[in-house]
């Protein structure tokens, strides 16, 4: 007997901006919205019975009926309006709404320069058990090049990978932290807490990439009482040193060779 299992259904890479003008100055939006639901459509799958399957279509088309009225600089907020509105509908059981968006800094009044890789995220899952409100953070990439080593590891036939006090430690973070408590000011909040993350970074000698991470983490946790736990993936982005002492010149190692694959991938939560 074949059953079906779990399964969901929505639409990703909806893309959206929008202007919001007001007297003196306009706010600028560039988002990319997910939307995730499940319900009760095994007919859909199993019968090719589609009463119950809201078409993809039309949640693209309520992202951006939505966006004119309730999308401003919480878009935590926008988000949850965007879950509730689906998930209040007959036949779906959970709503889960991810966006992205990108930064873009102000000139003036009214203009913006973008090309930034870092983004702000948020996701907020509803269902009929309650609501949980992810914020996060997606490329920011951080370098420094000293107050890093990498030492004490194991080591086996197979390992070359010579021990060092003193490397460039570079990585892009992506973090997503969970709220206990949703802030007022989600914005503020995040600012605040890409600043932690930052300082985290920055701050103090780290022993390895998992080290550094975790004193990322203490910050976030410091810096933001309303988060319950922080979760990070910290792709190592590796410089190189170049042996220039094999073309017969003195090698003071400064030059490296920035490489992107392959990498190291460390992930990793941190609770209170």
């Amino acid at each position: 007997m074949t059953r079906l299992g779990d399964n969901s259904w929505g639409k990703s890479a909806v893309r959206l901006s929008k202007v919001r003008r007001g007297q003196e100055s306009h706010d600028f939006h560039d988002l990319s919205v997910q939307v995730l639901l499940t319900g009760d459509v095994d007919a859909a799958f199993v019968q090719g019975d589609n009463a119950r399957v809201l078409p993809t279509d039309t949640m693209r088309n309520t992202v951006y009926a939505l966006a004119q009225e309730h999308l401003n600089d919480d878009i935590e907020a926008f988000a949850g309006r965007l879950a509730d509105h689906f998930v209040a509908k007959e036949g779906i059981d959970s709503a889960t709404v991810s966006m992205n968006q990108r930064r873009w800094q102000r000139v003036g009044p009214t203009g913006f320069i973008g090309g930034s890789s870092e983004t702000r995220a948020a996701r907020v899952e509803r269902n009929s058990e309650g609501s949980t409100t992810w914020g996060g953070i997606d490329g920011l990439v951080v370098l420094k090049t000293t107050d890093s080593a990498f030492a004490g590891y194991p080591k086996d036939e197979y390992t070359i990978l010579p021990e060092t006090d003193e490397r460039l430690l570079a990585t892009s973070v992506t973090a997503e932290w969970r709220y206990a408590s949703v802030p007022v000011d989600t914005t503020a909040t995040w600012e605040r807490l890409r600043q932690a993350l930052v300082d985290g970074f920055f701050t103090g000698w780290s022993a390895s990439i998992q080290h550094q991470g975790w004193q990322m983490g203490e910050a976030a946790l410091a810096a933001v009482p309303e988060i319950e736990e922080i979760a990070f993936r910290l792709p190592n982005q590796h410089h190189i040193s170049f042996a220039l002492d094999r073309f017969g010149m003195t090698d003071e190692g400064t030059v490296f060779q920035p490489t992107s694959e392959p990498y190291g991938d460390i992930r990793f939560t941190v609770r209170r």
